[in-house]
């Protein structure tokens, strides 16, 4: 009679233990969706700082195979150099790509970060812009940057080839070649185009890719693959957005 007893009672243990996990589970899927896990996010206030585009510079990590290698910070001093202009018989909207690519203003970014970017496995040393080469960030707000891009694609079509007064090539006239090339659908804006100063020695056509991240302008030298364009913009969005404090 014992053993029947206990017989009788032995299908009620595990629908005790089947009760208790359900309210358990029950409790933990309630505070999971009730209970917040942290504070919101908060977007980055204005521009970003120098220290900040360091910060959020391209990485050997987030693009495996390269190597990124930031410029030291420029030595402060007065900004006294003779900017570049395009000749009276040029195209005005041309002025807006040399501004971009040898005055780098207007409008002057709140800071300027540039870094040698180059595959890991080539150990040739030399610049070879068929493969990514460099990339600059620069910061401004979105109006300026917008802007920036507007300008750039407005002028694009418009310059084949100009002249240019400028020292950056030494003092003289420098003949400038734009080649049309497709923006890539990357950032929230984007902007491409080739890059060549025929006259000189090291006259070899750079392709450069601009990519607008709300403030930010990211700038590549050289062939970028798309992979990178991405991940880029998505690091600049997490950490202006205030997904992430320090990349």
């Amino acid at each position: 009679m014992a053993c029947q007893r206990w017989g009788n009672r032995m299908p009620r243990l595990p629908r005790a233990v089947a009760t208790a996990v359900t309210l358990t589970a029950c409790v933990a899927a309630t505070t999971t969706s009730c209970e917040p896990e942290g504070p919101p996010p908060v977007p980055r206030p204005g521009v970003l700082t120098e220290a900040e585009l360091r910060s959020v510079l391209p990485s050997g990590t987030d693009i495996p195979g390269y190597v990124v290698k930031p410029h030291s910070p420029p030595t402060a001093t007065p900004h006294t150099a003779i900017p570049s202009k395009v000749s009276p018989d040029t195209p005005q909207a041309c002025q807006a790509l040399v501004d971009f690519r040898l005055n780098h203003e207007p409008p002057r970014p709140a800071a300027r970060v540039p870094a040698e970017i180059w595959p890991r496995d080539d150990t040739s040393g030399k610049r070879d812009f068929k493969k990514l080469h460099s990339v600059v960030l620069s910061s401004h707000t979105v109006e300026e940057a917008s802007a920036v891009v507007d300008s750039l694609k407005k002028a694009v079509p418009l310059c084949g080839e100009f002249l240019v007064y400028t020292l950056n090539y030494g003092d003289q006239d420098a003949r400038i070649r734009i080649g049309r090339r497709p923006a890539p659908p990357a950032g929230d804006d984007s902007v491409a185009f080739d890059w060549t100063v025929p006259g000189i020695a090291m006259n070899t056509t750079v392709p450069v890719t601009v990519v607008r991240t709300g403030g930010v302008l990211t700038a590549y030298s050289g062939a970028v693959p798309a992979k990178i364009l991405r991940k880029q913009h998505e690091k600049l969005r997490a950490f202006i957005s205030g997904q992430i404090t320090r990349p």
